[in-house]
């Protein structure tokens, strides 16, 4: 009898806690998945409301991935998502523009110091100082800048006949060496009582990008061939090619940056249209 009393006892508290499991799941679960949905929603607004706009479409992101049936919520969100990325974007903007601003003065402060030089086949900046009309048939290097803003550098070596093809610039503790170009009578040419060589952009960017940081060192120039054959870079020499690097570099960073602005533009356009297009009037109690 006591035994009997005791199972009925236990099979009653069984059932209780099993009656009782469905409360206590709801209880931890925090409420139904419309409510959690609204809660994201909820923090993406007060982050959005902060100007915290990465945030909010970093919460933004978390609700549409974890409550995709929550069709209202998410219409929502969409609207908030626009807004919140027309904000970014307006921020990201208002820097492009700023960046642009800024590299247009500095470009401008160093064209002052830049010539244009005519050439029957393609015109090209130096500077102000360098003369090269009497470069070719000199020993040293000069630095020069397409129209369109590109960096290259000539080498002349009158000194003395090694079949040059490359150059290296040095310091007492670091050195840059371009590129070879083998002899091919144009880029690497010599009928001219010297031997002239055209590095192009990549063949001599480390060079330019060395002589920039560097020129207020004493350095110098080796050229590289059967032999090789040093001097000293000249102050002048090595303060042009500092200059017309830096000019061309510039010149590079202002149209990245203008393209950025640009798209940064449309991409704002773009924002705004979807956040009217998504736009949802709430209802109001009469």
């Amino acid at each position: 009898m006591y035994n009997a009393a005791i199972k009925l006892i236990n099979n009653n508290i069984f059932r209780g806690m099993l009656l009782g499991l469905p409360l206590l799941i709801t209880a931890c679960g925090g409420g139904s998945e419309k409510e959690k949905a609204k809660a994201l929603l909820t923090e993406a607004q007060t982050a959005y409301e902060h100007k915290d706009y990465t945030a909010a479409l970093g919460l933004i992101d978390s609700l549409k991935s974890r409550f995709p049936r929550e069709i209202d919520v998410r219409r929502e969100a969409l609207h908030l998502s626009a807004l919140a990325t027309e904000g970014k974007t307006l921020r990201e903007l208002e820097s492009a523009d700023s960046l642009v601003a800024q590299l247009n003065i500095q470009a401008d402060s160093l064209q002052q110091k830049m010539k244009f030089v005519s050439n029957p086949i393609e015109g090209y900046y130096v500077a102000k100082t360098a003369n090269p009309a009497t470069f070719i048939g000199s020993t040293g290097l000069q630095a020069r800048m397409s129209p369109d803003g590109d960096f290259y550098l000539m080498s002349s070596l009158k000194a003395t006949a090694i079949k040059s093809i490359s150059v290296t610039v040095s310091t007492a503790t670091a050195s840059a060496t371009t590129a070879n170009v083998a002899h091919d009578g144009e880029r690497n040419d010599r009928s001219m009582g010297a031997e002239v060589i055209t590095f192009m952009g990549a063949e001599c960017d480390s060079v330019g990008h060395f002589v920039s940081e560097n020129y207020a060192s004493p350095m110098t120039v080796t050229f590289n061939g059967t032999s090789t054959y040093s001097q000293p870079l000249s102050q002048s020499q090595a303060h042009e090619i500092a200059l017309v690097y830096d000019y061309s570099t510039l010149i590079r960073r202002f149209k990245i940056a203008t393209l950025e602005k640009e798209r940064l533009s449309k991409a704002l356009e773009l924002a705004r249209s979807q956040a009217a297009r998504t736009y949802v009037e709430t209802p109001t109690e009469e």
